[in-house]
């Protein structure tokens, strides 16, 4: 057989000589025969094999040119003209293969959907795990090209929300046309011009046309022993630009209730905590940490939502709302047992905990964005909710002394019900003059929290002597009621001027207004009722900050690096206020808060970038309202109105080099947060094992971690490896009965992984990690801490006969026993399924088993400043499941009148 064919170079209209021109065995990647183009640049290759190959054409300074070609008997392939792109215009467009499989645009990978082979009805997510440079973890992390990827969009769009596994687990590989992996630009950056070198890495998914006049989703339905069910459904509704889409989860097996993943894929917008530069305040407002679920307790989730989406007048109209519901029970026996370290000796608290909790919200949220010219625009935000808790909770403790001596035991019993709302709003304009680079935005937002709850304290507390017998009891019997605001209001100015060609001079100003208050009431039991105002535990307290930010930076914008200095004046107005005892605290305080940004790119996707920021951190309302805090009456916090903030120096590295196709990668993180004026806890144990802790201030503290990384694919045996170092520490400085403590903590981590898979026939996946923990206290430099855990986690599918799939995994989780934490807590947490495709693969049949052997333990170990705890919790274990899953979709592709 024979390949025929001319190189060319079309940009300078000329032929090109001397070519290499290769042909390869796709099976081994080994060359089969090569040689090189003539004067007019045709090449000829004779007395090939009949079957399927690679051909890769080389010239220096052009980008290679690779495609897949099939030599059939007695046809002879002539392939005419093929040209080769210049590297001078790599950055422009680059076409790796002739039938679109994989395209570079600058940073920009683009990969065409059709040209991968997936099972039939796989979702996106598995059509990413084909993907040349891309892997997914069994959690949905998405890394590509060496970075974890922020964000999935779909037709440039958010679906839901901002997490990745939203869009990859709910739309199907068959519906999606292009896979676009880039370097999503900050919004003030894509709309200035101005590069300012935050990138988030994002991956878009682009529909098919046929696909967006239709409808796709699934319906799925499970249940099991002992009393397990997991049911969800979805439904995707598209018409040109407009998009309608519903969802309903309703699971008690932990998959596919509100963990992690599923707490940011269901709940809205990803600003429940933010960070404002110019108070210095960290603002939670979604208070989501009430719907994570680690796998502590039984959970019961119910969740649903519905989302519409529309561009139209040539996309200069863009509109989206959602609505989302959340429901959350969660039952469990939690058990800690925990060394304090103390100044001269040592004891130890066990306590066990019977604990239920429910969880109710309702979400809604939107955008409105209208282009009002060419040049300016208007965009609109919101998001609000409204949802109610309750929680009920059996407390037993017990303190011992460094002898095992009893020194007090206590039984109490908690209860609290509370409403909460929020809502939030922006406005943000946004205007370019006809001088590139010369713009100007203004942007006012308002951020309202309010949480109203009630709630009870029932607790008997017996203290011992040294000889072990009682000598005190008391009682405590209470109703507590806490009603806490927050008002944010923000409004900032931005303009920015170019300065020659690559030179841009940003200057603006911002006015921030924060109000918080706390009114905590709390009533003693007596003669029947609660009324008996409790005034030591009573107080309402305001905190309002009135912040004044002017700022200037200076950018340097060029193709193969960015920088940029500058940094913020902040001037700010403190006032607390307590209402009770009718005082006022006013103060002032001016900052400056540095920054410093590089960003170097070597070649495409190999880059170095470098950051320094300084920033104040604000005490909360609840550090420094001065009242007693006794919900747990052995642990009392009291708020400390004299602590002043903190002052944050954060330093951060990120290399990454990726070799697109070669599939190979390395990255480098790090990171080193030196924090002055450190707002630590100064605690007070007695005799008696009570303690009383308040917020302080304290000296210079400090932590780091660093994340090295290294992946490539052996193309011979299909195979991906991985290996991965981290070393994380900390300097961390709290107070202990007076004397000044000072605790360093160390953590040293090894990482393998190794990824093997052929088609969709097999797949395995190995994991191993190794950490070493290391921890000591200057109080008790005799008392050191130390110890390993190991994991080790294999994965396999297997593509059975007849349409059966096969699906197992185990965790093998290692934990080094200590002189304090004694028991054997290594698990091996194995889990199996097997499935059926039905009725052309539209169905699934499966049958699983979780902890096969029984063994799942719920378990967590932490370091702290002064002490060392283990928690052991009531998890999942073994139960089986049968499930049945249908897959449908209809296509109403448009005709094109003639």
């Amino acid at each position: 057989m024979s390949i025929t064919g001319t190189v060319t170079d079309t940009a300078n209209n000329k032929k090109l000589q001397h070519a290499v021109v290769a042909v390869i065995n796709k099976s081994d990647s080994t060359f089969l025969k090569f040689t090189r183009t003539d004067k007019s640049g045709n090449f000829s290759l004779n007395d090939l094999p009949v079957g399927n190959f690679l051909l890769m054409i080389s010239y220096p300074s052009f980008a290679d040119y690779v495609d897949d070609i099939q030599l059939e008997a007695g046809k002879p392939l002539a392939l005419g003209n093929i040209n080769l792109i210049n590297k001078a215009t790599l950055l422009k467009e680059i076409v790796i293969k002739q039938n679109n499989a994989m395209r570079i645009k600058g940073d920009t990978t683009e990969f065409t959907a059709d040209s991968f082979n997936v099972r039939p009805n796989a979702t996106a997510e598995d059509l990413l795990k084909v993907l040349p440079g891309i892997q997914v973890d069994k959690n949905g992390k998405i890394v590509a090209q060496g970075q974890e990827v922020q964000k999935v969009l779909v037709d440039g769009e958010e679906f839901f929300s901002d997490d990745p596994t939203v869009a990859t687990r709910n739309i199907r590989a068959d519906a999606v046309d292009k896979v676009q992996v880039f370097d999503k630009k900050s919004d003030q950056a894509a709309f200035t011009g101005i590069d300012d070198g935050e990138k988030t890495k994002t991956i878009n998914l682009k529909l098919k046309e046929d696909k967006k006049n239709g409808y796709f989703g699934k319906v799925s339905a499970g249940g099991g022993l002992k009393d397990k069910y997991n049911n969800e459904a979805m439904i995707n509704f598209f018409k040109g630009k407009r998009k309608i889409a519903a969802f309903g989860t309703m699971s008690n097996t932990g998959q596919t209730g509100l963990n992690w993943e599923d707490n940011r894929k269901y709940g809205g917008e990803d600003d429940d905590i933010e960070f404002d530069e110019n108070s210095g305040f960290f603002y939670s407002f979604g208070n989501n940490n009430d719907f994570y679920f680690n796998g502590n307790g039984l959970p019961q989730a119910w969740t649903g939502g519905a989302h519409f989406s529309n561009k139209w007048n040539e996309d200069k109209n863009n509109f989206n709302v959602s609505y989302l519901y959340k429901k959350l029970n969660i039952n469990g026996i939690d058990q800690t047992k925990t060394q304090y370290i103390l100044p001269d000796t040592l004891y130890y608290m066990n306590q066990r905990n019977n604990n239920f909790s429910q969880r109710l919200r309702n979400t809604l949220s939107g955008k409105y964005e209208i282009q009002l010219d060419s040049s300016s625009s208007l965009k609109f935000t919101f998001s609000g909710y409204k949802g109610k808790s309750e929680n009920n909770s059996d407390f037993y403790s017990e303190a011992l002394n460094d002898k095992s001596q009893p020194v007090n035991q206590s039984h109490r019993n908690t209860s609290s019900e509370s409403d909460e709302a929020s809502f939030n709003s922006s406005i943000l304009w946004r205007k370019k003059f006809k001088k590139a680079g010369r713009t100007i935005s203004a942007r006012v937002e308002q951020k309202f929290n309010d949480n109203d709850s009630e709630g009870y304290l029932d607790a008997v507390n017996d203290y011992y002597n040294t000889n072990g017998d009682i000598y005190q009891v008391d009682t405590i019997n209470q109703r507590k009621y806490n009603h806490s605001k927050l008002f944010t209001l923000n409004a900032k100015v931005t303009y920015t001027e170019p300065l020659g060609k690559n030179n841009f001079l940003e200057v603006n100003y911002g006015y921030s207004n924060t109000t918080s208050s706390a009114d905590r009431t709390t009533y003693n039991y007596d003669d029947g009722k609660y009324d008996k105002l409790d005034s030591l535990l009573t107080n309402d307290y305001d905190f309002l900050i009135n912040t004044n930010a002017g700022g200037v930076a200076y950018r340097i914008a060029k193709k193969k690096y960015n920088f940029s200095f500058g940094g913020d004046v902040v001037n700010q107005a403190y006032r607390q206020v307590d209402n009770r005892k009718d005082s006022t605290i006013r103060y002032n305080r001016v900052n400056l808060l540095p920054k410093v940004n590089f960003r170097y790119n070597f070649k495409p996707q190999t880059m170095l970038s470098l950051s320094y920021n300084g920033n104040t951190q604000q005490p909360t309302i609840q550090q420094i309202q001065p009242v007693p805090e006794n919900n747990d009456p052995l642990n009392v916090f009291i708020g400390n109105p004299d602590i002043s903030p903190a002052f944050n120096h954060r330093f951060f590295m990120f290399f990454n080099d990726y070799k697109v196709l070669k599939e190979r990668g390395m990255y480098v993180n790090a990171s080193f947060n030196l924090t002055d004026n450190t707002i630590t806890n100064s605690n007070t144990v007695d005799k008696q094992g009570r303690r009383e802790y308040q917020s302080v201030n304290a000296g210079t503290t400090y932590n780091y971690w660093s994340y090295m990384g290294y992946n490539m694919k052996i193309a011979p045996i299909k195979t991906r490896i991985g290996l991965n170092l981290q070393a994380n520490g900390s300097r961390f400085t709290n107070f202990v009965n007076e004397v000044q403590n000072i605790t360093n903590n160390t953590n040293y981590g090894l990482g393998l992984n190794t990824y093997y898979s052929i088609d969709n026939k097999l797949g395995i996946s190995l994991r191993g990690n190794v950490n070493y923990n290391t921890s000591v206290s200057s109080i008790r430099e005799d008392v050191k801490t130390r110890y390993w855990t190991q994991s080790y986690n294999a994965d396999i599918y297997i593509a059975l006969p007849y349409k059966f799939d096969f699906n197992t995994d185990a965790d093998f989780n290692v934990r080094q026993a200590t002189s304090v934490f004694d028991q054997n807590r290594n698990v091996l947490l194995w889990n199996a399924s097997i499935s059926k495709r039905l009725l052309k693969e539209k169905c699934n049949l499966k049958f699983s088993i979780n902890d096969i052997l029984n063994q799942n333990i719920g378990f967590r170990r932490d370091i702290q400043s002064n002490f060392v705890s283990e928690n052991t919790y009531t998890t999942l274990r073994r139960f089986w499941m049968l499930s049945f899953t249908w897959n449908f979709t209809k296509n109403n592709a448009e005709v094109k009148k003639p």
